[in-house]
């Protein structure tokens, strides 16, 4: 068996078993190409519940896989993202198959310890234009039209509180977007943002106040919601026409618009970011003047950093200035900005967090700045190569 395997190019060792190695290699292949662990799929036999061994569990927390949660929770979100990369419409255990005749709305749920709420609902956000979605044949329903709800997860008595945050329409099909290299937004979970590829349009306006989730789970009416049967199920979760009707008396009025302009989940729009960028700059204009530097906007002239700062006693700080409008410090340099960070003197990075809430103004020198950084995206001109 290894010999075949180390045919195909798996790194099979012939001691201690080959099954370790052939699962750890398999999951490190579909993690390359942003794919969940197959290795849940391969349980062992108990005589109550099957379960993987604990080395699958050692081997999701690991580099570069990073799962978190407990053991329970880490398995049954990679058997979802299989079930979902792979297009299998039949059901999970306990997962009922659904059907346009008894759909009343599609639920999609946030996760505040992946995706920053509390600072987008800080920033003045109040519609959600766009919610990621697992590829699955729920999320090929999605259409025009259709009713959506905003779900917020997470410990009773944590901020925000847990429960219905909002009702909306879904504006169209679901499309497929690569994150990586973007501006991480609102997102906390960098590995979770970097997986998450699919996402649905819709137009979903926030309460003031949220309906809380145990005022709901203790109505009788709503006590089978899939929502509480099944907590771990990706988006979109499935809303029965019985369930919306007794969610709709309870929800405020809604306006009857549609926000063609606004912040999505996970990337901005140009109006948004501008504004996330002049915020930066003067939060750090501000800082040095106040320091009694004098401040030059050079960001036209596109030297490789946007601001000149020249102290009283004549130091020269050249500072490029990024901002960011969650709460996490990365950012992406131009190949100008990361020549200029190894070559020029007096480069300095300055990173604004939460830049349209409460700015939070970090610095970093260059040689910081250059080994922390990483290539994201390779230029290959082929022109000069004949093809093969």
């Amino acid at each position: 068996m290894s010999e075949r395997l180390a045919k195909q190019g798996l790194r099979v060792p012939y001691y201690r078993g080959p099954m370790p190695r052939i699962l750890e290699e398999a999951s490190l292949r579909e993690h390359a190409s942003g794919r969940a662990m197959i290795s849940a799929l391969v349980v062992r036999k108990q005589t109550n519940r099957p379960q993987p061994s604990s080395g699958f569990y050692r081997l999701a927390r690991r580099t570069p896989f990073m799962r978190k949660g407990d053991n329970q929770e880490i398995w049954q979100t990679e058997l979802r993202q299989l079930r979902a990369e792979n297009a299998l419409p039949q059901s999970l255990p306990g997962e009922r198959s659904v059907t346009l005749d008894g759909l009343g709305a599609w639920m999609v749920k946030c996760n505040p310890d992946k995706w920053d709420l509390t600072t987008f609902l800080a920033s003045g956000e109040e519609v959600i234009t766009n919610w990621s979605v697992m590829p699955n044949y729920r999320a090929r329903m999605m259409a025009d039209g259709q009713r959506v709800l905003f779900w917020v997860t997470g410990r009773d008595g944590t901020h925000p509180e847990p429960g219905l945050w909002g009702v909306g329409t879904v504006l169209g099909p679901v499309w497929q977007e690569n994150l990586i290299g973007e501006d991480p937004g609102y997102w906390i979970d960098e590995g979770q943002r970097q997986r998450t590829r699919h996402f649905a349009p819709v137009d979903i306006h926030l309460f003031e106040r949220p309906i809380p989730r145990q005022a709901l789970k203790d109505d009788p009416r709503l006590a089978g919601m899939e929502v509480f049967r099944q907590p771990q199920m990706g988006n979109p979760l499935f809303v029965s026409n019985d369930e919306l009707s007794v969610l709709d008396a309870l929800v405020p009025p809604q306006p009857q618009k549609i926000t063609v302009s606004s912040s999505g989940a996970g990337f901005g729009n140009p109006v948004t970011n501008g504004l996330v960028e002049a915020a930066a700059m003067g939060t750090v204009r501000a800082h040095y003047e106040a320091l009694g530097w004098q401040v030059q906007d050079d960001s036209k002239y596109c030297y490789g950093w946007d601001i000149t700062c020249r102290s009283p006693s004549g130091t020269v700080d050249r500072v490029e200035v990024k901002g960011v409008s969650g709460s996490a410090p990365k950012i992406l340099l131009t190949r100008n900005e990361f020549r200029s960070a190894r070559e020029d003197q007096g480069w300095r990075l300055a990173v604004v967090t939460k830049a349209l809430v409460a700015p939070e103004l970090q610095f970093f020198d260059a040689e910081a700045a250059v080994l922390a950084a990483e290539p994201m995206v390779f230029e290959v001109n082929l022109r000069q190569s004949p093809p093969a």
